[in-house]
C-alpha cells in the first residue's frame, strides 16, 4: 500500500503523527502580490517539533528581501534559477543546487527571468515559517 501511494503521488496517507502526500495537498499561502507561494508539507499543525518542511515557489524576476532567521535554513533547487546573497556573497543558484543558510544568516533572493524557481524548504527548527502566516490563501490550489 506505502509503496502504491508514494508511486502515485497524490494521495495522503497518515498514521501517527506521520504524513505522505503530495506537496500541493498541504496548506497553500501565496504573497498578496502573487510572485511567491509556498506549500507546507510538515510543520507544526502536523505535528512537527523540530523543523518545518515546504515547498516554496517565486514567479520570475521576484525578490525575497535581505532577511534573517534564527534557524538554519536548507533550500534545494527543483527548476528555475537566481541569485542568492547569503552574507554578502552572491552566487548564481540553478536546478539541482543545493543551499545551506546557517542561522542569523543575512539573506537575499532573486528569481531569474526566464521561469519560476521551485525550491524544496527547510528550516532546522520552528519560527522563521510564521512569515507565511501573513501570506493569503490563494482562491484555488495550484496543482504542480
Amino acid at each position: 500500500m506505502m509503496t502504491t501511494l508514494l508511486a502515485l503521488g497524490l494521495s495522503a496517507w497518515a498514521s501517527g503523527n506521520a504524513t505522505v502526500s503530495h506537496y500541493t495537498a498541504g496548506e497553500t499561502r501565496k504573497t498578496p502580490s502573487g510572485t511567491a507561494q509556498v506549500w507546507r508539507i510538515a510543520g507544526g499543525p502536523e505535528g512537527a517539533k523540530n523543523a518545518f518542511f515546504g515547498v516554496l515557489e517565486l514567479a520570475p524576476g521576484a525578490k525575497v528581501p535581505v532577511h534573517r532567521d534564527a534557524t538554519e535554513e536548507y533550500i534545494y533547487i527543483l527548476s528555475g534559477s537566481g541569485q542568492m546573497t547569503i552574507d554578502g556573497i552572491t552566487r548564481t543558484v540553478v536546478a539541482g543546487t543545493g543551499v545551506f543558510m546557517p542561522a542569523n544568516a543575512e539573506v537575499s533572493f532573486v528569481a531569474g527571468n526566464d521561469e519560476p524557481v521551485r525550491a524544496v524548504q527547510f528550516f532546522a527548527g520552528q519560527g522563521p515559517e510564521s512569515k507565511y502566516d501573513g501570506w493569503v490563501e490563494p482562491a484555488s490550489k495550484v496543482e504542480g
